[in-house]
């Protein structure tokens, strides 16, 4: 994967059909936008080009405005190349650049990749919110330039796929709705750090994951969840996200419990990808009571797995 900052001086040696957008989550939508993308790329016998953020523009628009994104950074990036986009260009979203009309911005982009078309999603904006992109006007402007817009939104049982829509399901826990707008398991990417070992002492060991400030955790609760190891392999587990009110904790954590298995995961990288909500996160009167849920959590995941193997 090439990854090419938005300030470098680097010019491509061909001209690509290029999308631009945030991307958070690249579910279901985005994907139609960037197959479209590849298959235009594939008949004009040209290459695409994706053009994102490293940071989430609404941030930086509004600095009261609370986001936590699908992804982190390296998520999002190894996703898009995983779909095989190979050549990605990063923009570090500023003020500066927010202030870019709609028209400076694609001259920009011609200046830079000369591209030989800009698809853009059903709803995405170029340029900041005084300016309108007027395609026709633009490629009248423009000869060798066509800026086409996608006109489906695309719908999973009548719901229109956003990563709104995606980050609402998972702060309800409703991960069966999350997973299905997103085509995949909400996943966390992340490596194993030594943790308080109290699931030890309970007789349930547990894996702890570092957790990244700007990715956005479920409703806390327990759930069922697959762990997979170094890219290898693969393990029922349960896992269990929030603060641990019972230990009188406010940090929150995620820990990782496989089934049937003592691992000792210790330093190395994961990916944790989550099933389906088993219950919330509750706070019991003492330790032994704690012991016992999790004793009852780890039987009905035990069965849970069972039926869906």
């Amino acid at each position: 994967m090439n990854i090419i900052s938005f300030n470098s001086k680097q010019h491509l040696s061909f001209r690509p059909l290029i999308t631009i957008g945030m991307f958070d989550g690249v579910h279901l939508g985005h994907q139609l936008l960037l197959n479209t993308l590849k298959e235009k790329a594939e008949k004009l016998k040209a290459k695409p080009l994706i053009i994102t953020f490293d940071n989430h523009p609404k941030q930086v628009l509004d600095p009261n405005y609370d986001i936590k994104l699908l992804q982190t950074k390296e998520e999002r990036l190894e996703k898009l190349s995983s779909l095989g986009f190979d050549r990605i260009v990063l923009i570090h979203f500023d003020k500066s650049f927010s202030k870019l009309s709609a028209e400076d911005f694609i001259t920009i982009l011609q200046q830079k990749y000369n591209p030989k078309l800009i698809l853009l999603g059903y709803d995405n904006q170029i340029g900041n919110r005084d300016s309108s992109l007027d395609s026709e006007y633009i490629m009248d402007k423009r000869k060798d330039l066509i800026i086409e817009r996608m006109s489906l939104c695309v719908k999973v049982d009548d719901i229109d796929v956003s990563s709104t829509k995606i980050r609402n399901a998972l702060l309800k826990g409703d991960i069966p709705l999350a997973n299905k707008l997103l085509g995949e398991d909400y996943s966390f990417s992340s490596t194993i750090i030594s943790g308080d070992k109290i699931g030890r002492e309970l007789g349930v060991p547990t894996a702890n994951l570092e957790v990244f400030p700007e990715k956005l955790l479920p409703l806390s609760g327990v759930y069922f969840s697959e762990l997979l190891v170094e890219g290898k392999e693969k393990y029922n587990s349960v896992t269990s996200i929030g603060i641990r009110p019972t230990l009188e904790k406010t940090e929150k954590r995620i820990e990782v419990h496989i089934l049937d298995k003592n691992i000792d995961l210790y330093g190395k990288k994961v990916k944790l990808r989550l099933k389906d909500f088993l219950r919330e996160e509750k706070k019991f009167d003492n330790l032994e009571l704690l012991k016992q849920a999790i004793n009852k959590d780890v039987l009905i995941a035990k069965e849970y797995f069972s039926k869906n193997e």
